[in-house]
């Protein structure tokens, strides 16, 4: 059986597929095996050795890729970063709060089990430090931008929203008890009226 290529630039274009294909599987696999080892024991417990081992592929195969496992890692808070940031790209903390929060409850809630694990578990926060300030770069920029304020006024802001992170560690450590859209309502209500709005919303004597 023969097959013709209508010319050179098909085949390699096949060709090049094929070869793309089976290098995104590989770094899924690392990935994917990275995710799940990092949830089992400690980082610095874990080697190329193991990973490569339950990826299976071969170590050299690994270093095709990547050089140390600090870098598949990376990739990992890049592509996390990545997706929540498309999601706040056009907010700021003043103006989009209540967006914001929704965001960050509704994205948290979509993600797979090690996202849940780096965001609820405080061990893994030297995890999700980087993602975190990737993303707060990002928003406070809009902010200090649109109402000219001053590097410190930022930080107290930025820290005030990192609220958002401490109630729905406590929503999730509560078992979920309150309903998804409850608790988003409260946590809105608490960020952008403080303990006084929550008092008033529910009538507390």
């Amino acid at each position: 059986m023969f097959i013709i290529y209508s010319n050179d630039g098909e085949m390699m274009r096949k060709i090049s597929n094929e070869n793309d294909l089976r290098i995104q599987k590989t770094k899924n696999a690392i990935k994917q095996n990275l995710k799940q080892m990092i949830c089992e024991m400690p980082y610095e417990k874990i080697t190329v050795k193991e990973l490569a081992k339950r990826a299976q592929i071969n170590r050299n195969t690994f270093y095709l890729h990547y050089d140390i496992i600090d870098d598949v890692l990376l990739e990992l808070q890049i592509e996390y970063s990545t997706k929540y940031m498309e999601l706040v790209k056009n907010y700021n903390f003043i103006d989009n709060q209540a967006e914001i929060i929704r965001c960050f409850f509704e994205f948290n809630e979509n993600q797979d089990e090690f996202f849940q694990k780096i965001t609820c578990d405080d061990r893994f926060d030297y995890i999700r430090h980087r993602m975190q300030n990737e993303v707060m770069k990002k928003t406070e920029g809009k902010t200090s931008k649109k109402y000219d304020l001053n590097q410190y006024i930022n930080n107290i802001i930025s820290a005030y929203n990192l609220t958002t992170l401490n109630l729905y560690r406590q929503w999730v450590s509560d078992g979920r008890k309150i309903p998804m859209e409850q608790m988003i309502k409260l946590a809105i209500i608490l960020l952008s009226e403080g303990i006084s709005g929550l008092k008033k919303q529910h009538n507390f004597k």
